[in-house]
């Protein structure tokens, strides 16, 4: 009897001396078990936030692009039907006179570049928008390209707009699809609009070697000044902006600039 006492005894002081370790392992699991439901927590929060702010995004970019379409559906409708409306005059109306008819015609002939250039103009930027834009790359000289685009730009505004090359840059070949290119920077150096106002526009090249960028000032730029502002200049500046990151680059427009109405554009001169 005294035997099973003295065993008793020790199991007890066994399970005693266990005990608390039991309780601590419970304990451990238990703290384990609630910072992980609170780490869990947290990040069905931050998951949780997170699509709320895409969907947001979304919304945002929904309304944007509706409005876009709405803009834009309007604008192609005015040349549009100034297409048809003339020409159905000059086909039905046989008592226009000679002025008439040429006025008519000069009349169907710039609206119908215009919705030519509206259609491409989408074309161009649902292309780049999907990156499925097709580029003819070559070698092309800085100097002699930016000289060629001054010349452009002065004979389309019919020597309305002077311009001024400033740079350090002697020469410098580069890659890029000179198409493209200089149909971007036309565009910064002309009216987006028929205008016959004179205009000064400065254009300052530097190069950055370290970054390997061309970078491009054009202050007083006619498609940054918010006279002109609208949905075809909206247009240019994004295909702008996509063709220029396409490069290496970047496409800045501040038409609050101390300087005046500003555009800031770089291109990599090191892209193989």
């Amino acid at each position: 009897m005294i035997k099973c006492a003295v065993i008793l005894c020790f199991v007890l002081e066994k399970i005693y001396s266990i005990f608390p370790v039991i309780i601590g392992i419970v304990l451990l699991i238990l703290i384990i078990f609630a910072v992980y439901m609170y780490i869990s927590r947290q990040k069905l929060q931050k998951e949780e936030q997170e699509v709320a702010r895409l969907n947001q995004i979304a919304e945002e970019a929904n309304e944007i692009k509706s409005r876009f379409l709405a803009n834009m559906s309007y604008n192609i409708r005015i040349p549009l039907n100034n297409v048809v409306g003339f020409s159905q005059l000059l086909s039905t109306d046989s008592e226009l006179s000679e002025s008439e008819k040429l006025e008519y015609s000069t009349i169907i002939r710039e609206n119908t570049t215009e919705l030519i250039q509206l259609v491409n103009d989408v074309l161009d930027l649902s292309r780049l928008e999907a990156q499925m834009m097709k580029f003819q790359i070559q070698d092309c000289e800085i100097r002699e390209m930016c000289n060629d685009l001054i010349y452009m730009a002065q004979m389309n505004s019919k020597e309305h707009i002077r311009i001024e090359l400033e740079t350090d840059v002697e020469s410098l070949w580069f890659k890029t699809d000179a198409n493209r290119f200089n149909q971007a920077v036309l565009s910064m150096l002309v009216y987006p609009v028929a205008q016959e106002a004179e205009r000064d526009i400065k254009i300052q090249l530097n190069k950055e070697e370290e970054k390997g960028l061309l970078v491009f000032h054009i202050t007083n730029s006619p498609l940054s000044d918010p006279a002109f502002a609208s949905q075809k200049v909206f247009v240019r500046h994004r295909i702008n902006q996509l063709l220029f990151e396409h490069f290496g680059g970047s496409y800045v427009v501040s038409p609050n600039s101390e300087d005046g109405y500003l555009i800031t554009f770089t291109i990599s001169f090191r892209i193989e």
